[in-house]
């Protein structure tokens, strides 16, 4: 079955979650004396989750595109499996610590 290939699905979603997990890390040193100080510890745990599920869709897309080109595992398909994968359970891990 031939997939629906679009660089810019890929690029739009990788940039968004690079976006992402910046504005979580700036928020992490937001002082708490901001105006909007009382959001913040929940906020960068909600932008980190959204990076991370943001760039295993990403990864994960990249995966299967090449792995549909050249249909064997070739080194770009690993490569981009195991990042989709380190990104989900980033993903988890800031879910549980938010959850906790």
């Amino acid at each position: 079955m031939p997939a629906w290939r679009s660089r810019m699905t890929e690029w739009t979603l990788g940039t968004v979650g690079v976006l992402a997990a910046g504005v979580g890390s700036w928020m992490y040193y937001v002082p708490s004396d901001w105006f909007l100080g009382g959001l913040v510890e929940g906020w960068y745990f909600g932008m980190f989750i959204a990076a991370g599920l943001l760039l295993t869709a990403t990864f994960g897309l990249f995966a299967r595109m090449t792995y549909v080109d050249d249909p064997m595992w070739s080194t770009r398909t690993v490569v981009s499996t195991v990042l989709a994968l380190a990104a989900l359970g980033g993903a988890i891990a800031f879910a549980v610590i938010l959850i906790i």
